[in-house]
């Protein structure tokens, strides 16, 4: 997994809960290199896994919101750093419709060896269905970051989970 995704997760702990939160989980999270993440390099996703856990096990949060919280502050992240793409859509579903063909496609574009998820979509029953699958368990990512878009596009709908595996790896959420 791309090094930024874990940098980001760091940022988002010292928002969370300040440097010295952000120290006890990392010094937690026992990683081979004490969380020192390299925007450019590429980590195991499970090093993200052990980082949230420490930080649940710290902080008392349930390790689901936290992931949840993450991808809403991950998005917000991404319309800073990709301003340009994020401002090509006018609404959070044009933006989520376009998430496999647009997004992900500029992500191989920028970083080559990125493996990013599935996403697919489409309108159901007065709603809008996403499909998340990934090799990885991030659903809870993904519902955070479909959140912050959400929020990002001022879309007053709700986002809800539709079907979810327990492994994290596949889910399906509505907004409606």
């Amino acid at each position: 997994m791309k090094g930024i995704i874990h940098s980001e997760l760091v940022g988002f702990l010292d928002v969370k809960g300040g440097p010295s939160f952000t120290e006890q989980v990392l010094a937690g999270a026992q990683l081979p290199h004490g969380g020192a993440f390299s925007r450019i390099s590429r980590y195991p996703w499970e090093q993200a896994v052990q980082v949230v856990a420490s930080a649940s096990r710290i902080s008392g949060a349930d390790a689901d919101a936290l992931c949840e919280e993450f991808g809403n502050y991950l998005f917000g992240r991404f319309s800073v750093l990709y301003t340009e793409i994020v401002e090509r859509y006018p609404t959070a579903e044009g933006m989520l419709a376009h998430v496999e063909d647009h997004i992900h496609e500029e992500v191989r574009v920028l970083y080559p060896d990125a493996v990013p998820p599935t996403v697919a979509s489409w309108k159901e029953d007065g709603g809008f269905i996403i499909e998340y699958s990934s090799h990885r368990p991030f659903a809870h990512i993904a519902f955070g970051l479909v959140q912050g878009c959400m929020e990002h596009f001022g879309d007053p709908r709700t986002i809800t989970w539709v079907n979810r595996d327990p492994s994290g790896k596949t889910a399906f959420f509505r907004i409606r």
